[in-house]
């Protein structure tokens, strides 16, 4: 177990809960994409507005310059949470770019105009802004073309407890626990910049490029009009990448000394700031203005790996597996020995890693501090083997973590496999803007597939997974205050909004949602407002409900709960029915509520409005559960082939419900003289439900852009009624659409299941999730 750090392994051995710990801390990713064009040209168009002012978003920026999105993670507990945040985040970003616009996936630009016409970032407060003024100064210093190089930024630190444990373990005299922290990372960082070159290694992925972004002396030209380097891992991690002008030397000895040499740099005029300085890693605060001065004074909260290329082999950039190992890679760092620094170590760092950002494939020579030259893969392979010797001693059945480390060592040996080798393969196959534009458009259509659902947060229900979306979509934090009742805090720039459900907020009273929950009170207020609804009776027992049957024979007629909402428990006679079926259908009702509705059926389609504010938000043709015959199948098998749909689930947390066996379908089908074993002749349409609810099976259609202003405007009356600012008007339209005074309100819904707006099953996708966001956080 050479070159670590014996008594801190002892230490953790003998506290095998401190051992675990040494595991856990805090994550956070950057990621930069360029926008570009469908075919490949870098877009030229403003940031998109969708996300809001890029000063107000603290989580999708730009970076340099306008076409350059920049998506920042919150802070995570875990690998698995940043890589979901990171995940989501790429998918709402994916989604929301407009002309076709697609996110390049490579570090390397791809086609770019004259220097003159890449765009800056803009801000509100125009050349006045403080941001706006650092990016001119860097297109003026190091030019605009090496700004698009993008990438990612891993941010991390150690779990407190651990470091609490560890500073009562091994502080030193007269320390304190920041002194403590600072100097564990500078040890950290210190053994980063030793050893990045086998990061640069395991991770780059950019060697090509497109002919005149620049001029490497190792390279060749392949098809459209591109460059590789030959042998080549990372043009970004070059000397003609995204580095200072010349490399600034550190000193990671002692803090003082860490602060006092980038003091001595920028003195000298060769970077403005500690935002020009751009080593590979750096000691960031979070807790200040991101200032020398503030580092200065408030210590080392987190380390930030500058140096990751994105990976084209990923859908979001970045794989889950390199989280992982850049974890291990600083952990090695905190368990290893703490070395000196010989004097040309840094000028040693800097040459290694060059060596291996434009010759990595072949496997170069190294050199360390004495001269001596190391062959490539013993030089990696004795830093994991220290990851590997952590991990039997700390972590031997984390199969998880093994598994990653026995992969890079795999990519060691064999240059092949690594992400750059793979990436160059794709590229000679399919060319330069051909493979990258195919990545992308892939990418677009696996962030479609999961544009419903926000990972990670599956178990709630998929309105509240549409609103965080949203969220984060417009830069608002989310909190989970209580995962069983869907309840959120939403919070941006000091405003806080509590919401259960997606559309239970503070902006409906508590006696609207009582009112529009209550079905015989929703409908006794509509009608004396001159709103026709379905003339009805309520009954509190079955065996007064019963006795009505005489009353009620011979009508078309619907037996509901009174107070369910989502369509359950409802039963509908458009035709003749028995003593019996009327009493099951009762049962059924009963079984949802103690008191139940007997209504006249109004004829026509049904429709859902949604009215947010009182405004028409979405209009929905509902579609009662059905299948299609084919012939050959039975209706329990057709159902099944329906919901083998992947947008079909249950418990709301999919666009469309499945279609369930129970007592109501089976009731319906025995209305039509069939049962679960029927085969329906080929083209016939067998309903399931006669109400139409997306709830309880149906089918979707979107109908906003046509549906009739008269309609639209009783349903924002039947909402203002209510004074509710959320709600969910269900009309019947009659079959003749222009019978204004045939049609009827049926239902108000106080919490209006807002998937079936945003993922209809037929027509356009309206974005509630969106509208939701901003009405509640409108300036």
């Amino acid at each position: 177990m050479i070159n670590l750090d014996q008594p801190l392994l002892a230490y953790l051995q003998d506290d095998p809960k401190l051992a675990k710990q040494i595991f856990s801390g805090h994550f956070g990713l950057e990621k930069e994409n360029l926008r570009v064009t469908p075919s490949g040209q870098l877009a030229l168009t403003p940031h998109p507005a969708v996300f809001g002012k890029k000063e107000d978003n603290p989580l999708i920026k730009t970076d340099f310059s306008e076409s350059q999105i920049e998506m920042i993670t919150p802070v995570c507990d875990s690998v698995e949470d940043v890589y979901q945040a990171v995940s989501n985040l790429h998918h709402i970003v994916t989604l929301a770019l407009e002309n076709d616009e697609l996110l390049w996936p490579n570090s390397n630009p791809p086609l770019i105009p004259e220097e003159e016409q890449i765009p800056i970032a803009v801000y509100e407060d125009g050349a006045n802004s403080s941001s706006r003024q650092y990016r001119e100064h860097l297109a003026k210093e190091y030019g605009k073309k090496v700004q698009l190089l993008s990438g990612t930024h891993f941010n991390f630190s150690f779990s407190d407890s651990l470091l609490k444990e560890l500073f009562s373990a091994f502080r030193q005299d007269a320390e304190t626990y920041q002194d403590f922290k600072n100097r564990i990372y500078l040890k950290t960082a210190k053994y980063f910049m030793k050893n990045r070159w086998l990061l640069v290694y395991l991770t780059g992925a950019g060697p090509a490029y497109m002919e005149g972004y620049t001029k490497v002396s190792n390279e060749e030209t392949i098809g459209e009009g591109a460059r590789l380097i030959k042998e080549g891992i990372s043009l970004r991690n070059s000397s003609s990448g995204y580095k200072n002008k010349e490399s600034l030397h550190i000193d990671y000895d002692t803090f003082d000394g860490y602060i006092s040499s980038i003091r001595e740099h920028i003195e000298a005029g060769e970077i403005n700031s500690m935002r020009e300085f751009y080593n590979p890693i750096r000691l960031k605060n979070s807790h200040t203005d991101q200032s020398l001065k503030g580092l200065a004074e408030k210590g080392v909260e987190y380390l930030e790996i500058r140096s990751i290329d994105l990976d084209p082999l990923e859908e979001v950039g970045i794989a889950k597996e390199t989280l992982y190992f850049l974890q291990l890679f600083l952990l090695t760092g905190l368990l290893s020995e703490d070395m000196e620094l010989c004097p040309n170590n840094q000028e040693v760092a800097d040459l290694n890693e060059e060596i291996t950002a434009l010759f990595g494939l072949s496997h170069p020579t190294l050199t360390d501090c004495s001269g001596k030259r190391i062959p490539f893969v013993e030089a990696g392979m004795a830093e994991l083997d220290k990851i590997e010797q952590i991990l039997e001693l700390l972590a031997p059945k984390n199969k998880v973590l093994h598994e990653v480390l026995a992969k890079q060592k795999d990519r060691l040996l064999y240059a092949e496999k690594t992400i750059a080798a793979q990436v160059v393969a794709n590229i000679k196959q399919r060319g330069y803007l051909s493979y990258h534009l195919d990545v992308s458009r892939d990418s677009f259509e696996k962030s479609d597939l999961e544009a419903y659902r926000f990972i990670g947060a599956e178990d709630l229900e998929l309105s509240t997974q549409i609103v965080w979306k949203a969220a984060w979509k417009k830069g608002v934090s989310v909190e989970i205050l209580d995962r069983a009742e869907n309840f959120l805090r939403l919070s941006k720039k000091g405003h806080t909004e509590l919401v259960k459900q997606a559309t239970k907020t503070s902006r409906d009273n508590y006696i609207s949602v009582l009112l529009m929950e209550n079905k015989v009170v929703t409908k006794k207020i509509l009608a004396e407002k001159g709103i026709r609804v379905p003339f009805g009776e309520n009954f509190t027992d079955i065996e007064t409900a019963l006795e009505s049957y005489s009353h009620f024979q011979g009508k078309q007629v619907v037996v509901k709960p009174k107070s369910t909402n989502y369509g359950l428990g409802i039963s509908i006679f458009k035709d003749e029915f028995n003593q019996d079926v009327f009493h099951e259908a009762l049962k059924i009702a009963f079984s949802y509520d103690e008191s139940v509705i007997i209504e006249e059926f109004i004829p026509g389609d049904e429709y859902r409005f949604l009215v947010i504010d009182d405004q028409i938000e979405a209009v929905l043709q509902r579609v009662p559960a059905n299948v299609v015959g084919d012939g050959v199948h039975t209706i329990a098998e057709l159902v099944d082939e329906k919901n083998d749909d992947p947008l079909r689930g249950t418990d709301h947390l999919k666009p469309l419900e499945k279609i369930l066996k129970g007592p109501e379908e089976t009731l319906m089908l025995s209305l039509h003289h069939l049962n679960w074993d029927s085969v329906p002749e080929q083209d016939r349409v067998v309903y399931l439900r006669e109400n139409s609810n997306i709830s309880t099976g149906g089918d979707s259609i979107d109908v906003t852009d046509e549906m009739d202003s008269y309609y639209k405007d009783m349903a924002i009356k039947a909402a203002k009624v209510a004074d509710a600012k959320f709600c969910g008007v269900d009309i019947i339209v009659p079959p003749n659409p222009t019978d204004y005074e045939k049609a009827a309100i049926i239902e108000l819904n106080f919490n209006p299941a807002i998937q079936m707006h945003t993922f209809p099953y037929e027509g356009k996708r309206r974005m509630i999730g969106d509208r939701i966001i901003d009405y509640l956080f409108s300036e």
